[in-house]
């Protein structure tokens, strides 16, 4: 399985959140966690995660990950649907994640909501560390 945390481009996030409202016939958060990813997952390379900053990796339609630092060596992991109304959060940037489409931030540190509409925290997906690469525990 190839991992892209790529910026996703403006229309492709849109058309995310529309086949997300389409599908479910609703735009509504899904509380569980991306529990489709199996303990030893790698989700990201230690050194393509910068400090203060994060990534989102893409594993499919419906399961995205935000892998953050939050400070140096340190490294977190959230589901990426958004609590609110299910888009994706598509950036992390001063240890906030970040989702465009209502404009609802959360901590890079423990994914609680910052500001927003969001009234939920992130899902946390546990993690440890194997060598190069932070791994779903």
């Amino acid at each position: 399985m190839e991992l892209q945390s790529n910026p996703v481009s403006r229309r492709c996030f849109i058309g995310g959140c529309a086949a997300t409202a389409l599908t479910t016939g609703t735009a509504t958060a899904d509380p569980q966690p991306c529990g489709k990813l199996p303990p030893g997952t790698v989700l990201a390379k230690k050194a393509d995660v910068p400090l203060n900053g994060g990534v989102v990796v893409y594993f499919d339609d419906e399961t995205s990950v935000v892998v953050a630092q939050p400070k140096k060596d340190t490294y977190t992991a959230f589901d990426a649907k958004c609590t609110h109304q299910g888009c994706m959060c598509s950036e992390v940037d001063q240890n906030l994640i970040i989702c465009w489409c209502h404009d609802s931030r959360f901590s890079s540190v423990d994914g609680k909501r910052r500001s927003g509409p969001a009234r939920k925290p992130l899902p946390s997906i546990k993690t440890k560390i194997k060598g190069d690469d932070i791994v779903v525990a």
